[in-house]
């Protein structure tokens, strides 16, 4: 039911996103351009954040650093991309199972991730982080003591652990955990 509710929410996103375009950037395809739909970079369009060819499912670049108009955010997202830890959907790794629509990473990755989208400081950055780190339900992975309990916690938008407390007299094991507000 949460991977259900994840994808709902992801598609009601993408369609705000999509809905806010008011131009196709001109290295975008157009369905008229390609034989095979399948390939055609404007399908997947409707999943990226606008001015950005990183940002959302996949990306829509031409090469490693081809960047959208929101080239400070794309960055960020590019880099993020590239995160040499994650755990894809429905797949399993350092004995944790991804239940998401989506694609995990080790929560350094996110932390880098949250510091570059702070640090352009745009509308976009500021829009892609409040979307990544607010309203998806995104959670992260790392190597920490076992959690005992949350002991600061968030309900708005939705229910997100922000502090731990933690078991340090047992070994340190991979565990999920809630991605910091933005």
């Amino acid at each position: 039911m949460k991977a259900i509710t994840a994808v709902i929410i992801s598609m009601l996103i993408a369609n705000v996103w999509a809905s806010t375009v008011t131009y196709l950037d001109s290295t975008t395809a157009t369905p008229e351009t390609k034989e095979n739909d399948d390939d055609d970079p404007w399908y997947m369009w409707i999943l990226i954040y606008p001015g950005t060819k990183w940002c959302g499912a996949g990306n829509i670049s031409d090469t490693e650093n081809d960047l959208g108009s929101a080239h400070e955010t794309d960055g960020c997202c590019r880099a993020h991309d590239y995160c040499d830890d994650t755990i894809t959907a429905n797949a399993t790794a350092h004995n944790l199972t991804n239940n998401a629509p989506f694609t995990l990473s080790n929560c350094k990755c996110d932390d880098q991730f949250y510091a570059c989208l702070k640090k352009a400081d745009t509308s976009n950055s500021r829009r892609v982080g409040r979307i990544f780190f607010n309203y998806l339900g995104t959670k992260c992975f790392r190597e920490d003591y076992p959690v005992v309990k949350c002991t600061k916690s968030i309900y708005f938008p939705r229910y997100k652990c922000l502090e731990y407390e933690y078991d340090t007299t047992k070994d340190k094991k991979y565990q999920w955990f809630n991605v910091p507000q933005f």
